[in-house]
């Protein structure tokens, strides 16, 4: 088994399966779209980051994204990369974990992510994005409880290194 640092352990809070209600819009004039969601969140890459999965919605109306967190030990600062289908674009956000709050916050210039964890079992998300200087808006926000359906929480062990080239 893979030994956490305090860094990862702060990450292994977010592994798990939760379940609860995102509220979701593309646009600043747009209104929030509340919906049922989920987040299935592991340990990939040799406990180097957690992915979460996220989905909400019903099969007709269907919203989701993937999110990998981590921590670069050589910069002192978490990591989130965010793709996001529907909006066709990733984000690299840079952060800190915030122990006063409990809170994850990372940024971007045109965007901030936090991930809330100050009260146990329960887990707060919110994704804002900045299109222009000043006009910061919230994209979404979910509050989620763990679900009943328990998920192994260790890291899983390295891969080996392969090469992909994209032409």
């Amino acid at each position: 088994m893979i030994e956490l640092d305090n860094d990862q352990s702060v990450l292994s809070r977010l592994v798990g399966r939760w379940h609860g209600t995102l509220l979701h819009r593309a646009a600043p004039d747009q209104p929030f779209q509340q919906l049922p969601g989920t987040s299935e969140n592991r340990w990939v890459l040799g406990g180097r980051f957690v992915e979460m999965t996220l989905r909400a919605g019903t099969s007709g109306d269907m919203w989701s994204a993937v999110f990998y967190i981590g921590y670069e030990k050589t910069e002192r600062r978490h990591v989130l990369v965010s793709l996001e289908p529907g909006d066709r674009h990733v984000t690299t956000r840079l952060g800190e974990w915030r122990p006063d709050d409990d809170r994850l916050v990372l940024t971007s210039p045109q965007s901030r992510a936090v991930c809330d964890m100050a009260v146990p079992g329960h887990l707060k998300l919110e994704l804002a994005d900045e299109p222009a200087p000043g006009k910061e808006f919230v994209r979404f926000r979910a509050d989620y409880r763990t679900a009943l359906a328990p998920v192994i929480a260790k890291p899983t062990l390295p891969r080996e290194y392969r090469r992909f080239v994209i032409a």
